[in-house]
């Protein structure tokens, strides 16, 4: 039995529970989750190969507890903290997720801490706590302010601090897929959420009628099994984008250059739905965002099965709020407080439970 844990942005820590859940079952035990700055932990054991854990899609990054260590405040902390339990173990299953390191081991420690009032030191010590313990042991390794090829995070949460190694990189959260990028394009996690909460089926046709640069629709190809996927964006440049993202993967599918208020679609012809329409910033007058909001969820509405089900990211509650009152769809989640890119959001799960 391992215990790992997540990182998720802000907010999307219980869709990655769920994702969890029904991917591993009952390999998982002891979940719980926490929350450091705009980011959500999400702890468990684990009863398996945790390289299975890499096709986990609402995670930033996948971590190995080292240890979980409660704080007083006091300067003895610091001499706790400088305990770190034998890292040979941890180190063979990073090895599982990296490969052996080329030449001397570079690493680095990061702490994400919120200092506090009662607390008698500071961030950088107890980074220097954590350095100086794995210099004791590993004298010969290189410690780097970046490029490293091992990362020990220290992450506190409230008055309790969690050691652990990062065993994912980049590519975790990133993907490889993001050739062409647009100004607030959607992080892939966020995406994947999104699609997550429109409960995914081998036999979806699934829509994103403002795509940008495809992201949502390449998360649900990654997903699963599907029928179609369907997408597509008033900017021209966005549709190339989608395009280019996809390159010759993912099929069927259809990238279309469209008005989402007018859908080139049949009545009922969609099962699934997940976007993220222009909110905040993106947006020019409230006047022109609730005529753009009434207009696309009346067409999500003809285009949508009965039964179907819409996931929306967007911080514009009383739109949204007016633009389903005109509808058959019903709103049945409100998670709130996102995390991205620095603003806040909501995700809006509705359904449409009649014709």
């Amino acid at each position: 039995m391992t215990t790992l844990y997540t990182t998720s942005f802000r907010g999307v820590g219980q869709v990655t529970v769920r994702e969890l859940r029904f991917c591993f079952g009952n390999r998982l035990s002891r979940v719980r989750t926490d929350r450091v700055r705009d980011y959500d932990l999400v702890q468990f054991n684990y009863r398996g190969n945790p390289l299975a854990l890499r096709q986990l899609g609402t995670v930033e990054d996948i971590f190995l507890n080292l240890m979980d260590m409660p704080l007083s405040g006091e300067r003895e902390d610091l001499n706790t903290i400088g305990e770190i339990p034998d890292l040979i173990p941890s180190l063979n299953v990073h090895r599982q997720f990296n490969g052996l390191p080329r030449g001397r081991t570079r690493y680095r420690v990061i702490v994400q801490a919120s200092m506090q009032g009662w607390q008698s030191y500071r961030r950088n010590q107890m980074q220097e706590a954590v350095e100086r313990a794995v210099h004791r042991r590993f004298p010969k390794w290189r410690l780097v302010p970046d490029d490293a090829n091992l990362e020990l995070w220290l992450q506190q949460t409230g008055r309790q601090v969690r050691l652990g190694v990062r065993l994912t990189d980049r590519t975790m959260r990133h993907r490889t897929y993001k050739i062409a990028n647009r100004p607030a394009s959607l992080r892939p996690t966020i995406a994947r959420a999104l699609v997550q909460l429109t409960r995914p089926e081998d036999g979806d046709v699934f829509l994103d009628p403002m795509c940008g640069a495809g992201t949502v629709m390449i998360e649900r190809a990654l997903a699963g099994r599907y029928a179609l996927i369907q997408g597509g964006d008033i900017d021209e440049q966005a549709v190339v984008d989608t395009l280019e993202n996809f390159g010759n993967r993912h099929k069927p599918r259809d990238v279309f250059h469209w008005d989402a208020r007018q859908l080139p679609l049949p009545d009922q012809s969609v099962d699934k739905v997940a976007t993220n329409p222009p909110w905040g910033r993106q947006v020019g007058s409230v006047f022109e965002l609730r005529a753009l909001y009434k207009s696309a969820f009346a067409e999500i509405d003809r285009v949508l099965r009965p039964n179907g089900v819409v996931a929306v990211l967007s911080s514009e509650w009383n739109a949204i709020k007016d633009a389903l009152a005109q509808t058959n769809l019903t709103l049945v989640e409100q998670i709130k407080d996102i995390a991205v890119l620095g603003r806040r959001a909501d995700i809006f799960v509705a359904q449409k439970f009649s014709a």
